[in-house]
């Protein structure tokens, strides 16, 4: 599945998963970084994807084509995340189908399935 990166996260994390095989989208690539949450649901609602954020609105609300990535570590650095962040997500993303939802908290990796 294609990953595609929220507006709260760096444009770089994309362009890293990218570089190491994992193809991978910033909202900003498609000109999305100044659109509201619902459309965003809207625009890739058909598509499967990865929708990586850290915003948790996207928890709770997303199409069911979908998997869900939700970093909910509070203003991690870009160290944190082109460090160990970028290598959970690029240990997780290829094993993610449709309607998983991932956890990345500081402290613990959770993977959801939707019921």
């Amino acid at each position: 599945m294609k990953v595609v990166i929220d507006n709260n996260l760096p444009w770089s994390l994309a362009r890293l998963l990218t570089q190491n095989g994992i193809e991978a989208i910033h909202v900003v690539d498609k000109e999305l970084s100044d659109v509201s949450d619902d459309v965003l649901r809207k625009t890739f609602s058909k598509q499967d994807i990865v929708f990586v954020s850290r915003d948790a609105d996207f928890w709770t609300n997303h199409p069911p084509t979908w998997a869900i990535i939700w970093i909910a570590s509070h203003n991690p650095t870009l160290a944190q995340i082109k460090g160990s962040i970028y290598k959970t997500l690029a240990n997780i993303i290829p094993t993610l189908k449709p309607g998983q939802r991932v956890l990345l908290a500081t402290d613990q990796i959770r993977i959801f399935e939707e019921k």
